[in-house]
């Protein structure tokens, strides 16, 4: 939470119209922690009129102008305003994240931001990164490829010969206040910091320019030529952010801000981690229910199918069980019941009790056939 160090002022009604003719209301916000909106509002509450659009240009030019008088009322009220006292702290106002974050390591007494002339104690990784530097130089006299040296724990670092010291001193520093915080550190292809379980890769590289080739070509060329300029980057899948040297700050002198950054930062990606984390979750629970209750849906019409196809076999079988009737009893009526009509009268009841849903009786010869469809059933082959 930002935080600000507030007093405040009271005003008669009188005090602050001449506050508001004496200077642009932009200018008065600034210095009372107000929006100039808010400055407006507080003044069409009481009634005190502002100079129009152009008045404060005038007077630059003294040209004439006009000054509304303040409208007579009865009372005189006290306006309070809370004037914020304007505090600067590294380039940063006392209210934003970053000089807040800035002045809290500042006041932790064991930490340590100032890149020495000569490193004392290497870290483990600066060590292994000169190694392999020193190897790398043996390799390419010998005509050898880079990709012939071990780069296990080697600094992500890609700059000049010339520069590779500086780099190995800023990257010191920064991984000493790392462990220090407490926080994990990796260099293996790349190096990496984890704060609060979001992981980030720095790397230290050189700037350079495009520069045309100055040969006898008939098209334009480039090349790219290294400017000295050292610069830190922080990467995810694309660089997001990057401190450079520049003409009024060298990079030794933001190991600060970037570790101040990169707390924000990692404060940040881990709320907005949490909040990700939960609407997956909630988005899971959310598919868990639908795909249950998907679930009772197919079963519930899969039940009432079987309850339809049941009761049309038990209408069928009675369709069946009438036919079977009426042409027994016109068999017996007519005199030629015979006793093939007599097997076969036998036969159809029986398979008009096979397919009766209530009675289901067995019959070897229709073993492998499905009642509902009479077609053969599906068999598994395993």
């Amino acid at each position: 939470m930002n935080k600000s160090i507030m007093s405040n002022k009271s005003l008669t009604r009188k005090q602050l119209y001449d506050l508001v003719w004496s200077k642009p209301v932009t200018h008065i916000a600034k210095e009372y922690g107000f929006s100039d909106n808010g400055i407006r509002k507080i003044c069409k509450k009481y009634n005190i009129p502002l100079p129009k659009n152009g008045y404060w240009s005038k007077i630059k030019f003294n040209k004439k102008v006009t000054k509304t008088k303040l409208p007579k009322q009865d009372d005189n009220p006290q306006i309070t305003l809370e004037k914020s006292i304007s505090v600067v702290s590294g380039g940063n106002h006392i209210n934003s994240q970053m000089a807040l974050r800035k002045k809290e390591l500042k006041e932790i007494e064991d930490l340590t931001f100032t890149v020495p002339d000569r490193i004392s104690k290497p870290h483990k990784y600066v060590t292994a990164t000169k190694e392999y530097h020193k190897q790398l130089k043996i390799i390419r006299k010998r005509g050898g490829w880079s990709s012939d040296v071990d780069s296990s724990d080697a600094l992500n670092i890609n700059v000049s010969e010339s520069l590779v010291p500086r780099a190995l001193r800023i990257f010191d520093t920064l991984l000493k206040v790392f462990d220090k915080r407490g926080y994990k550190i990796s260099s293996n292809k790349k190096t990496e910091v984890t704060i609060n379980g979001q992981s980030y890769s720095i790397r230290i590289t050189e700037k350079s320019k495009r520069v045309k080739r100055e040969d006898n070509r008939s098209w334009d060329s480039y090349v790219f030529v290294p400017t000295g300029r050292l610069c830190l980057k922080i990467d995810d899948y694309s660089p997001i952010k990057e401190w450079a040297d520049s003409k009024t700050k060298q990079l030794e002198e933001r190991v600060l801000d970037i570790l101040s950054w990169l707390e924000i930062r990692a404060k940040k990606d881990e709320e907005q981690a949490i909040q990700s984390a939960l609407w997956r979750k909630k988005f899971e629970e959310e598919r868990e229910r639908e795909k249950q209750l998907q679930a009772l849906k197919d079963n519930e019409l899969n039940r009432f199918q079987q309850l339809f196809d049941t009761a049309s076999r038990w209408h069928k079988s009675q369709y069946l069980r009438n036919y079977i009737n009426e042409f027994e009893k016109y068999a017996l009526d007519s005199k030629t019941l015979d006793s093939d009509k007599q097997e076969w009268v036998k036969w159809a009841k029986e398979k008009a009790d096979w397919y009766d849903p209530f009675i289901e009786k067995e019959v070897d010869l229709l073993k492998d056939i499905d009642r509902d469809t009479l077609k053969p059933k599906k068999r598994n082959y395993w």
